[in-house]
């Protein structure tokens, strides 16, 4: 991989050891005094270490504060539940969708009901993220970090080539199309996503393309949905594979497969909505230029939309000083300006789940500059939160469900199979959570 775009993408599934320590103040009416001597402790995952950095240095000239900032190595959600577990104190946390309710339920995290200004966050935010970022009893769980979705992209050169006059918009045309591209020698792996049993990865794309298909994948009780449309879905990433339409090795790209694309070696890719920057980016890709979004293939064109959290400790030191900490990364600062997020959106192309922040005349121009921002929009609309995530169970079923995907694409088993083994494992961990 290019070392410059390597090191674009450390994301926080890399491992990078280290602390830093920070310094900041509380928006409560907090003198410009010595800071506390007990120090509030925020942990989380690893992206851009240095911007985060970065970051801190304007808390601390904002505030006057005493913050202990750890980052985690390794895979961020197991190594923090085990932290967790083992009774490590801890004031602010990051967390995707899938676990807040699970660390909720553990007592390990509280809501944020009832704060300063909580109602007003709310109003300003859309209406997806606010369910995202929601407890099953529809209590706030934490303030974003950022917003995703799952984007669909395509290489426009390969589609001229190929004769091909519009981007796919159903799995079979997508198939098609891929058969071509091949044939025709323009493209030996024409479809490229994240198929690793990481968290973001295969899940992530599964559950958008069954969304796009119009698969609800779990009903109202959380029981699992095995319809047509899901089994399309399945039945398309087997034959993919199978047709040799993907690279031998997609079950162990590196970063999600961004950097492969980056080649310009495929044509379509799956891939969370900011890495469409890297795409775009002569500095990082080949295919610059070439890369334009389409809404996602499927008879509904929904995709897979979700809003990671900054959450607050169950026990924190003072919970004052920590919703003002919440605040400053996942909201306002007391100047009334969105210094992480904003910084986030301009260099890294993350979406916010604040409305005014998607509206800045700035970060819209930026976003315009690599994807068709309309597209995107639209996308959104279409956009599906999985609910199903904030049972404690999930991320269990969601690792079993990637382990024995993997095997059915590869050819181990029949559709019914694969169907029996993720249903009766839903049943059982339901059980076990009682």
């Amino acid at each position: 991989m290019d070392k410059s775009l390597e090191r674009y993408l450390l994301s926080r599934r890399s491992v990078l050891k280290g602390a830093a320590a920070l310094s900041a103040s509380t928006m409560l009416g907090r003198s410009a005094m010595a800071a506390p001597s007990a120090p509030l402790t925020f942990i989380g995952w690893q992206y851009q270490p240095q911007i985060v950095e970065e970051n801190v240095d304007i808390f601390k000239k904002l505030y006057d504060e005493n913050v202990t900032y750890e980052l985690v190595s390794g895979d961020y959600h197991p190594v923090v539940e085990t932290k967790l577990t083992g009774g490590q104190h801890i004031d602010m946390l990051y967390a995707e969708e899938d676990h807040i309710a699970r660390w909720h339920a553990a007592d390990w995290t509280r809501d944020l009901e009832g704060l300063p200004d909580i109602d007003a966050i709310k109003a300003g935010m859309f209406p997806v993220s606010v369910e995202s970022m929601s407890l099953p009893d529809g209590k706030l769980a934490g303030l974003p970090y950022y917003a995703g979705h799952n984007a669909f992209i395509y290489n426009e050169e390969h589609l001229q080539k190929a004769g091909i006059a519009a981007p796919p918009d159903s799995w079979d045309s997508l198939i098609d199309a891929c058969r071509k591209l091949k044939k025709d020698g323009i493209s030996d792996a024409p479809y490229n996503s994240a198929w690793g049993q990481k968290w973001p990865e295969l899940s992530w794309s599964l559950f958008s393309c069954w969304y796009a298909e119009g698969a609800p994948v779990f009903d109202d009780k959380n029981d699992f949905v095995a319809d047509e449309a899901l089994r399309k879905v399945l039945e398309t990433h087997r034959t993919l594979y199978k047709e040799q339409l993907v690279t031998p090795d997609i079950m162990t790209l590196p970063n999600e497969g961004v950097p492969s694309y980056a080649t310009g070696r495929h044509t379509f890719m799956i891939l969370h909505d900011y890495d469409q920057k890297v795409a775009n980016d002569p500095k990082f890709s080949k295919a610059a230029g070439k890369v334009k979004n389409a809404l996602m293939p499927g008879k509904t064109h929904s995709t897979f939309a979700w809003t990671a959290v900054y959450m607050m400790g169950a026990q924190p030191v003072d919970v004052d000083r920590v919703w003002q900490l919440l605040r400053f990364f996942g909201g306002k600062s007391k100047d009334g300006q969105y210094h992480v997020i904003k910084r986030w959106a301009l260099e890294f192309g993350l979406g916010s789940a604040y409305k005014e922040v998607m509206a800045d005349p700035e970060i819209a121009s930026s976003f315009s500059k690599w994807r068709d921002i309309d597209i995107t929009k639209k996308q959104l609309e279409l956009g599906t939160s999985r609910k199903v995530a904030k049972n404690i169970w999930f991320p269990e079923w969601d690792l079993f469900m990637m382990q024995n995907v993997q095997e059915y694409i590869r050819g181990n088993g029949s559709t019914d199979q694969l169907i029996e083994q993720l249903s009766s494992k839903v049943a059982d961990l339901k059980k076990q959570y009682q």
